[in-house]
């Protein structure tokens, strides 16, 4: 993934289209915005109206050709913070059929309630990860590209074909995939679609290949930047990746073995061994101490590879939850007790990381990065990668394999703390928009303070030193889209967990953002809704990346529909992990 080359998301509105007074505001006004599809009948539903003409709004049902109201609310604030709007919640419409929003003299698109509404988005998604694939001979976008991948460094040519491009690039980071390819496993497990005539099978067997040639005998992976990044091989090294690549293969490898074990014995045993091999390695002694840095550096934009893993190392808050996630995978296949005991005592570790908020405020829902100093877990630079929903949900997985465990009760407390304060700040904003970036507001500074695209302050915390701190928080930081999507998937797992029903229209609300209803009313899945953003092209290949239906760009910014910020919109690139995370929430939605 390519960072911001110019002006960083913090930057005033007003200066993004300084040079241009005359721009068009991408704001959407005179509008009903609303999920561009529509929803399944036990869904949460909501539409958006920035400036509504009266309070009231009706829905209207299209029906044999004419239209009927079937119902009436009244709008709600929608709250101080992002873009103006009033909210009408619609929830109690359940009926299958075609509906419309009305409201004095505007009217909406019309949008379906069907249980089969997101059968056709989800294929179309699925869809992506064929078209994505490296090293195929006939599947990929671009053909049989990097059939030859790649020249292992200081030892010659080496069989690294297959995976996927991760983004629009030919690159297949292996930190990055596997966050894609977790929701297509969790979509392989649970779905039988009509259509699937064992497509689903073949590209979770497809998906395991690469990342199996990665592993090396002792355990340990290979690395690589992709470097020279064209279409013939690239270099691949004998050092290690970082540390979640690792983490996250033996959570894979065992999600894969788990699904293929009464369908291919075979190749389900080849994925439990290697996943029990990493984490041989990663458990014992072998396993790298020092900060991850890349062996190389691309010539373009990657300079965060530098320090976007600084938050992964042992005792880490990022690296126990990545350990939750791999011991936990590996149990549900194998029931071995010790690696059930790893889980829990990482994520009591875990845990003991939260940050303890004031008596008398709700703080966010924040980790330490490590047992000792004043930075955060939801800091990690550059990256939306690997923050508070990776952290979260490994404590869900923890709390749902141990729910009697003695330490479960505390577990408890941290994933109730964390669900109700993003409750809280559903209600803060018109989209029921989630914020995914905290930061210390000594440590952002003014600019940007309160901005759409700028940090909001809230309430202080008690840090190490003893001083309280006043934290701000952030909707809309580059490549936010996986960290809402997964978000959204921690309230689902918290919901069921804590008995509350009250999360679960949250997470509906941002399935809603990404499929339309946001300020822009653009849908940032190609193929699916209206109004996609300008595609990425940063020229450091050709062809370029093309329109791919099912591609998911990494988030909705102003920048997104300005071709001269960013390069050619470094803010609307393809990439693997939020197709994914979009595929595993939508499924997990349609239910």
């Amino acid at each position: 993934m390519k960072p911001p080359l110019t002006a960083p998301p913090l930057a005033p509105l007003a200066a993004l289209h300084a040079a241009d007074a005359l721009a068009p505001s991408v704001v959407k006004t005179g509008v009903i915005l609303v999920n561009h599809v529509g929803f399944p009948p036990n869904a949460a539903k909501h539409c958006v109206i920035p400036s509504p003409p009266e309070k009231k709004f009706t829905i209207h049902r299209l029906k044999d050709t004419k239209w009927t109201q079937v119902f009436a609310g009244e709008l709600a604030d929608g709250g101080s913070e992002l873009e103006p709007g009033s909210v009408g919640d619609f929830s109690p419409l359940k009926e299958d059929g075609i509906y419309q929003v009305r409201c004095g003299s505007l009217k909406s698109r019309t949008f379906t309630v069907y249980a089969g509404v997101y059968d056709t988005p989800l294929r179309v998604l699925f869809g992506y990860f064929g078209l994505a694939r490296c090293g195929h001979p006939s599947k990929g976008w671009a053909g049989a590209c990097h059939i030859e991948d790649g020249m292992l460094v200081g030892h010659g040519p080496r069989d690294f074909s297959g995976g996927y491009h991760q983004s629009s690039d030919l690159r297949k980071w292996p930190w990055g995939l596997h966050l894609g390819l977790f929701g297509l496993t969790r979509f392989g497990t649970r779905a039988r679609p009509s259509w699937d005539d064992g497509a689903i099978d073949d590209e979770l067997r497809w998906s395991g290949g690469y990342l199996q040639k990665l592993v090396r005998e002792d355990g340990g992976m290979y690395d690589s930047v992709f470097v020279p990044i064209h279409w013939g091989p690239r270099d691949f090294y004998p050092s290690d990746p970082p540390a979640p690549a690792l983490w996250n293969t033996i959570r894979h490898q065992s999600e894969l073995a788990l699904h293929f074990k009464e369908r291919d014995a075979t190749f389900a045993r080849e994925c439990l061994q290697i996943a029990e091999r990493v984490w041989q390695y990663m458990t014992g002694e072998k396993r790298p101490k020092a900060l991850y840095r890349p062996p190389a550096m691309p010539p373009l934009g990657h300079d965060n590879l530098n320090t976007g893993f600084t938050g992964f190392y042992e005792g880490s808050a990022l690296d126990l939850s990545g350990r939750v996630h791999a011991a936990l995978a590996i149990h549900r296949l194998t029931a071995k007790k010790e690696y059930l005991d790893d889980a829990a005592t990482s994520a009591t570790r875990l845990a003991a990381l939260f940050v303890e908020s004031r008596s008398d405020e709700q703080s966010p829902p924040l980790f330490w990065e490590g047992p000792e100093g004043e930075g955060l877990a939801s800091t990690v630079p550059g990256f939306g990668y690997y923050a508070n929903p990776y952290i979260l949900l490994g404590l869900t997985e923890a709390l749902q394999s141990l729910p009697h465990h003695a330490a479960a009760s505390t577990w408890q407390s941290v994933l109730h703390a964390a669900a109700d304060w993003y409750l809280s700040c559903s209600h803060r904003n018109p989209w029921g928009l989630l914020a995914t970036n905290f930061d210390f507001i000594d440590q952002v500074g003014t600019q940007g303070l309160s901005q759409p695209e700028g940090f909001y302050p809230g309430p202080s915390v008690k840090g190490r030193s003893g001083r309280q701190r006043p934290v701000g928080h952030m909707y809309r930081r580059y490549l936010y889209h996986n960290e809402t999507l997964q978000t959204a998937l921690f309230l689902r797992r918290a919901s069921e967990l804590l008995g509350d029903p009250r999360y679960l229209p949250v997470a509906q609300r941002q399935l809603d953002w990404v499929m339309g209803c946001n300020p822009f009313d653009a849908s940032a899945i190609e193929g699916v809704g209206y109004n996609q953003t300008l595609r990425g092209i940063f020229g450091e290949f050709f062809p370029p990346t093309p329109q791919l239906p099912g591609a998911v760009g990494i988030g909705l910014q102003y920048a997104s529909f300005d071709p001269q910020l960013y390069g050619n919109c470094g803010s609307n690139e393809y990439d693997l992990p939020v197709v994914g995370s979009a595929l595993w929430l939508m499924a997990e939605q349609a239910l």
